[in-house]
């Protein structure tokens, strides 16, 4: 069968219009039986199938969730999509995904886009709302005239649909008690932005908690979200400081950055948890198989996914006011904390 086979091409072949393919496609009754036949003989000579897409616009009904997320070669995202994906199909529905490239936002393009599809609802993951265009509010009204909306990312006035985040505050301050608990009072936070409303509120954690506990934070080091801002965050806060002011533990802003500053870290003659003490955050696959193992906040990725699919077809069946939920963080502790040198007193 030739893949390239469209209903335009069922339809010049068999001389009729595309409707009424669609109609034959559909076994509707209204069409002539001599018409019928010869339609279904080029059907039959091709193999032809029409695509999911195509009977959804058909009867007003896609059964397709869109996903739009930043990029799916962060194995977070690459998570949280996956999960997603399995939940939909689990339901009965298929998911198109659409990635917003670097330097991209969401305007009206996008927007048009979910809209076209005709799809039953639309999935934002990430700080892609974090551009603070003026015009989000009314690209949100927008698309919700269409289809529910979820977000998966931290609360923010100018999202009108439903919102679902981790605690992100309340996971970076579990984070700060467990190594204080360990003896640590020299602490560092490296990795995102505060200009993103997910990584500020991790960062406004880290600080919330030093300071209950009378500690001054060594420094805050932006600088991104992968391995090499990992690298980079190391050198720019170590590079000058005296090493007897240096932290005793860094927490990093997810587990690419965690890595990325081990990585320097190792290279730099220090040993870890010995010498400096690293937690990072998603546990991600790879946290058991690092040397050493590294410690990472479980934000329950899978089950977050899940959710978001599940309250969006619920919206899709009955329309309910926007709301939020946040779930709960889970510290998941293993070497690179130094939870297994115990107690130090560390100046």
């Amino acid at each position: 069968m030739d893949k390239t086979v469209t209903i335009y091409d069922i339809a010049r072949e068999a001389g009729v219009s595309t409707a009424t393919v669609t109609r034959v496609l559909a076994g509707h009754k209204n069409v002539r039986q001599q018409t019928r036949e010869r339609v279904q003989r080029v059907i039959d000579q091709y193999g032809y199938t029409p695509s999911a897409f195509a009977r959804g616009l058909e009867n007003g009904h896609s059964h397709t969730i869109g996903i739009i997320l930043p990029k799916v070669n962060n194995p977070y995202f690459a998570e949280l999509f996956a999960s997603a994906s399995d939940e939909a199909q689990r339901s009965g529905y298929s998911v198109w995904l659409r990635q917003i490239s670097d330097g991209e936002t969401v305007g009206d393009s996008v927007v048009e886009e979910l809209i076209y599809r005709r799809l039953e609802g639309a999935l934002f993951m990430g700080g892609i709302w974090d551009d603070g265009t003026d015009t989000l509010r009314g690209m949100l009204r927008k698309l919700g005239q269409y289809m529910p909306i979820v977000a998966l990312c931290a609360p923010h006035p100018d999202l009108q649909c439903i919102c679902l985040h981790n605690d992100l505050n309340g996971c970076m301050r579990s984070a700060v008690r467990h190594l204080h608990t360990l003896g640590h009072r020299r602490i560092a936070f490296i990795g995102g932005s505060s200009k993103v409303l997910d990584s500020g509120a991790r960062g406004q954690g880290f600080l919330d908690e030093m300071r209950l506990l009378g500690l001054e934070p060594v420094c805050m080091h932006e600088g991104g979200y992968d391995a090499p801002s990992g690298e980079r965050a190391v050198s720019r806060l170590l590079h000058g400081m005296p090493k007897n002011l240096w932290p005793t533990a860094l927490i990093a802003f997810n587990d690419l950055v965690a890595l990325g500053a081990m990585k320097t870290l190792r290279q730099m003659g220090l040993h870890l948890p010995q010498d400096m003490a690293v937690i990072g955050c998603d546990n991600q696959f790879f946290c058991s198989f690092v040397d050493p193992p590294l410690t990472s906040m479980n934000l329950h990725t899978d089950e977050h996914a899940r959710c978001a699919i599940r309250e969006l077809l619920a919206a899709q069946r009955n329309p309910t006011p926007p709301f939020t939920l946040m779930h709960d963080a889970t510290l998941v502790v293993r070497e690179s904390c130094g939870v297994k040198l115990g107690y130090r007193k560390l100046d």
